[in-house]
């Protein structure tokens, strides 16, 4: 059987591959991993195009012979299939994806890959008609949805001609434009797409007078009408307050100007070049010049005409204080309440290494590191702008420093020490002068950030489940009851912003939230259970539903890697108390008003930027487990972790926080790395790229043997879960430190055992994990037939399930087999005779009546007997090996 499947959350480039996969394998059938996208969703209720797909239902994964990815080769965006994969590893993989390399990629035998095209659906229609294949307009019509929706309409960077080329030819193919304008909004005719793709390209954005302006000179060889939208999904795209694009027609120029700029008429730009139009928008003709010419004439009127915009050159002060980098953490403090400053660059052979604020320090201190170099508690973010940066950017780079962001410097990083520092204060006083003085209009992306708090109550609307938004509107309304200021925090918000399934729902309330949670519980007509020490709740409804509430909290840590003490605070400080800026994201819910999204350090902008980030540089050293909880999420969401947080991360390990971590915790964190078990070869991957794997599982690096031991582990544990043999209560995660541990020596085992805190049979299971499966290895090992069946099931049944496992991983099909037998009938096998079938029979209760039975059960396992010959089986034994036991009086022991 051949499979062609997709990615969770396919799209119209993915279906556009997998009609086309289809074509090019006939035969094969469709199937879906996971959702689909809201617009191909519809485009397919509407009928766009018709099809055959296969069900989870309807799959065999034991008769794939050979699966076809489609827009996409990574292991862990393709749901279930990857399991599959893993429990069938002879599968034949094909792949047909436009994405560069990366390092989750499959290894594929066959199909295209070619990250030098905007949308897989153009290498796809390339290949067909290379092979001579036709598609229908139906299908033309999903392939340049799949262009258009991967290259944004043809305006991405990653465009190419190529993709221009296959948009045009799918319109001669029959592809419906007004299908495309219902699904997509953003239709342009080919020549427009042309055009607005060489645009892209020849855009250059100039500073006049401080302003950043947008200016594109371009040929078209010929008159093109409606070229003033092009300018304006330009201008949009590129998020410019003023674009003016030059089009040479032949011996004519166009210009066209876009934009909205305080102070600046675009009618007396226009006029100044021949032309005129209003203030936000104008045009001109012009003969007799080169484009050049044109382009110096243009820049000349818009010096003259723009007034003047404050930069960083005007805000900066050039006397500042500077932190020596080989100060002291207690010496930079001082230096800090000198100069009655709350922030300062660290500064080594001249240069700008970091940056520090008076809180670190603080923190460092109470962690009794004041003797300790000031890098030990900096921040190696900082922030530079170029003298001639605006007012916005400035304050943009401030908001991007992060928590610590305090200051900006002005100047090259590259060149030498900066010419000067901006504070938030001298950010501040310009943007309120400008604003009661000249009127300024606010800043298009705070128009943004607006449509982004009303798009929060839409997100609920369509992404929360039916049962969470109900409860929600009970916490609102008791919120609105009690006066309380209620917020909905961490992974529930992370994930409906990134549009993921998440009923773990968190509420912080700033005052009594054991208060509110009674409050809420008895609204639900449901239960609190109070946790009084650490200030939360958990209210569970009539349905089981968990909701936890805890207080606004602030933590304080008394030693590095010591579990945290809380008292009652504010939101912002609660939120800044948590392990990544992602996960500080927070959702008003009231007392009163629309849903708000709360966004305090940044985090929208890391998951836009699919970065993970810790708020404050002493992060990890106040709770080491960050770190592993960042490589989880790392797989979970397809992140990476910031490159200050890795350097954050190398300070930990310098400090040896890690060490101190208790075993319990990172027993705990480590088997949540198997969870699911498919992602534990990566996570301990990445453990050994932080350098963090032989330290927190000494003897074990990473190596080649390692991956594939893992990957062999991940394909028997998926094996185990699709087979139906898992029992209630398993869970990936019992395999995890079983399968770290038996790469060790027993001596590096055994420190391990008793570095988790293990005590009892766990920790004898896994210090003798290496002896009990060599046991069983050799007596796996006797020839085939040698062993009676009873005495391989006898000797397995010795292990645990985990140990089992492990086995089968390590050994060839053939020496497996008699594991999967054991873990298939052997084990379950249960004779039906029992004691009082024997005391009935004539048999006195005894030990003797407990060896007849375990001697019945040997023979069913050997397949000396049936099910029906146990008791006459019994009886016989019963009298060969026990022939002075008396009968019960009056029986027949016939």
């Amino acid at each position: 059987m051949e499979l062609i499947t997709t990615h969770v959350g396919a799209d119209f480039d993915a279906f556009a591959t997998m009609l086309a996969a289809q074509r090019l394998h006939p035969g094969a059938e469709l199937f879906f991993p996971g959702s689909r996208e809201e617009s191909l969703r519809r485009a397919l209720e509407a009928g766009i195009t018709t099809f055959r797909e296969l069900r989870r239902k309807e799959i065999d994964p034991a008769s794939i012979r050979r699966l076809i990815l489609c827009d996409i080769r990574q292991r862990h965006r393709i749901g279930v299939v990857a399991d599959w994969l893993a429990a069938h590893p002879a599968i034949e993989v094909w792949a047909y994806d436009h994405h560069p390399p990366s390092p989750d990629d499959l290894a594929v035998s066959g199909g295209l890959v070619d990250p030098e095209a905007g949308a897989t659906a153009t290498l796809m229609l390339e290949e067909l008609e290379a092979r001579g294949l036709a598609i229908t307009g139906g299908e033309a019509t999903v392939f340049l949805l799949g262009i258009y929706e991967d290259t944004g309409s043809l305006t991405y960077a990653t465009t190419r001609p190529r993709d221009l080329r296959a948009a045009a030819r799918l319109l001669d193919l029959g592809a419906d434009l007004a299908a495309v304008r219902q699904f997509t909004q953003r239709s342009l005719d080919a020549p427009h797409l042309d055009v607005l793709h060489r645009m892209v390209q020849a855009l250059e954005i100039v500073r006049i007078r401080g302003h950043r302006v947008g200016i594109v000179t371009l040929e078209i060889g010929s008159y093109l009408e409606e070229l003033a939208p092009l300018v304006s999904r330009c201008l949009d795209l590129h998020a410019l307050p003023l674009l003016v694009a030059l089009f040479c027609e032949g011996e004519r120029i166009s210009l066209i100007a876009r934009g909205d700029l305080p102070g600046l008429d675009l009618g007396t730009v226009a006029a100044e070049m021949g032309g005129g139009g209003h203030r936000t928008a104008a045009a001109a003709s012009l003969r007799g010049l080169t484009l050049l010419e044109a382009r110096e004439r243009l820049l000349g009127v818009l010096a003259r005409r723009l007034p003047p915009l404050g930069t960083a050159a005007d805000l900066m002060t050039r006397r500042f204080c500077a932190i020596d980098a080989g100060s002291t953490v207690l010496a930079a403090k001082e230096a800090l309440l000198r100069n009655r400053v709350n922030a300062a660059p660290v500064i080594a052979a001249g240069r700008v290494v970091g940056a520090i604020t008076r809180q670190q320090l603080d923190v460092a201190v109470q962690h009794g590191f004041a003797e300790r170099p000031v890098g030990v508690a900096m921040s190696s973010e900082v922030r530079w702008v170029v003298p001639e940066a605006s007012l916005e950017e400035v304050a943009e780079a401030l908001v991007q420093g992060g928590p610590a962001g305090r200051f900006v410097l002005v100047g090259d990083p590259e060149t030498g020490p900066p010419a000067g520092l901006i504070s938030r204060l001298a950010v501040l006083s310009r943007l309120h002068a400008r604003l009661l003085d000249e009127g300024a209009e606010i800043d298009r992306r705070i128009g943004a950030e607006r449509q982004r708090q009303r798009q929060i109550g839409r997100l609920l609307a369509e992404r929360a489940t039916a049962g969470v938004r109900r409860r929600l509107e009970v916490v609102r309304a008791v919120a609105a009851r009690e006066g309380a200021a209620v917020f909905a925090v961490g992974g529930f918000v992370r994930d409906l912003l990134l549009e993921r399934p998440n009923e773990d729902l968190d509420l912080v309330v700033e005052g009594d939230g054991l208060g509110f949670a009674r409050a809420l519980a008895s609204a639900l007509g449901g239960r609190v259970r109070e946790h009084e020490a650490f200030l939360t709740a958990v209210v569970v409804d009539p349905e089981g539903f968990a909701i936890d509430v805890a207080t606004a909290r602030s933590e304080f840590y008394r030693a590095p890697a010591a579990l945290p003490e809380v008292q009652s605070s504010v939101l912002r400080q609660d939120l800044y108390r948590r392990d990544f800026t992602i996960n500080s994201l927070a959702i008003r819910l009231g007392p009163e008003g629309t849903p708000e999204l709360l966004d305090f350090f940044g985090g929208q902008r890391d998951l836009t930027e699919g970065r993970l980030r810790v708020l404050h540089s002493l992060s990890f050293i106040d709770d080491p487990t960050r770190v592993l909880r960042a490589v989880r999420l790392e797989q979970r969401l397809g992140f990476r972790l910031a490159a200050e947080s890795i350097r954050l991360v190398e300070v930990a390990l310098r400090e040896g926080v890690f060490d101190r971590l208790s075993g319990s915790r990172l027993r705990d964190e480590l088997e949540q790395l198997a969870e699911p078990l498919a992602r534990l070869p990566r996570g301990v991957e990445r453990l050994a790229e932080l350098k963090l794997l032989e330290v927190l599982v000494p003897g074990l690096s990473a190596s080649r043997e390692l991956g594939d031991h893992l990957r062999r582990v991940v394909a028997v544990g998926a094996w185990y879960r699709i087979s139906g043999l898992a029992a209630d209560g398993w869970t990936d995660s019992r395999l995890a430190l079983p399968a770290l541990v038996r790469p060790l020596t027993p001596a590096a085992a055994a420190a391990f055992a008793t570095r988790l805190g293990l005590t009892g049979q766990r920790y004898e299971r896994l210090r003798a994990l290496h002896a009990r499966l060599e046991a069983a290895r050799e007596l796996l090992g006797s020839p085939a037939g040698e062993l009676p069946v009873h005495r391989l099931a006898e000797g397995l049944a010795q292990l645990t399930t985990e140990e089992l496992l492990l086995l089968m991983a390590e050994l060839d099909p053939v020496r497996a087999e008699p594991v999967r037998l054991y873990l298939e009938r052997w084990r379950e096998l249960r004779p039906r005779l029992r004691g009082r079938d024997l005391v009935a029979a004539g048999w006195p209760p005894g030990p003797a009546l407990g060896e007849a039975l375990a001697e019945v059960r040997r023979a069913r396992l050997d397949g000396r007997i049936e099910e029906e010959e146990e008791l006459a089986y019994a009886v016989a034994w019963l009298r060969d090996r026990a022939p002075d036991l008396p009968t019960l009086a009056g029986r027949d022991e016939g």
